[in-house]
C-alpha cells in the first residue's frame, strides 16, 4: 500500500499533470477556441468590414438619389434625366446642361 502511495506521488501525479498541460496547450493552439481560429475569425471580420463599407457607400448613394427624387424637393435636372432614360430619349454621349447654365450662357453679351 505504501508503494502505491509513493508511485502515485512520484509518477502518476506528475504524469497526469503533464498530460493536462499538453491538453491545454493543444487546445490553445488547435482547438475550437484557439489562436489559429482567432486569426481566421479576425481575417473574416476584416473581409466583412470591407464589404460593409462598400454596402454603406452604395446605400448612401442610393439614399442621396432617393432624396433628389423626393416630391417635396424635386431637382429638375434629375427629373429630366430620369424622364429621358425612361422614355428612351437619352443616348450615350449626350451632353446635358443644367437650366441655370443655359440661362447664364444666353445672358452673356454676344461678341
Amino acid at each position: 500500500m505504501r508503494r502505491l502511495g509513493a508511485f502515485a506521488k512520484e509518477v502518476a501525479l506528475p504524469a497526469l499533470f503533464a498530460c493536462w498541460i499538453a491538453y491545454l496547450a493543444y487546445g490553445a493552439v488547435a482547438g475550437a477556441a484557439s489562436y489559429r481560429t482567432l486569426r481566421g475569425l479576425n481575417a473574416e471580420i476584416a473581409a466583412h468590414k470591407t464589404e460593409l463599407a462598400e454596402i454603406s457607400a452604395r446605400r448612401a448613394a442610393l439614399q442621396k438619389r432617393a432624396e433628389l427624387l423626393n416630391p417635396k424637393s424635386l431637382d429638375p435636372d434629375v427629373v429630366d434625366e430620369r424622364v429621358r432614360a425612361v422614355l428612351g430619349y437619352a443616348r450615350p454621349g449626350d451632353i446635358v446642361l443644367p437650366r441655370s447654365e443655359i440661362e447664364r450662357l444666353l445672358e452673356q453679351p454676344k461678341r
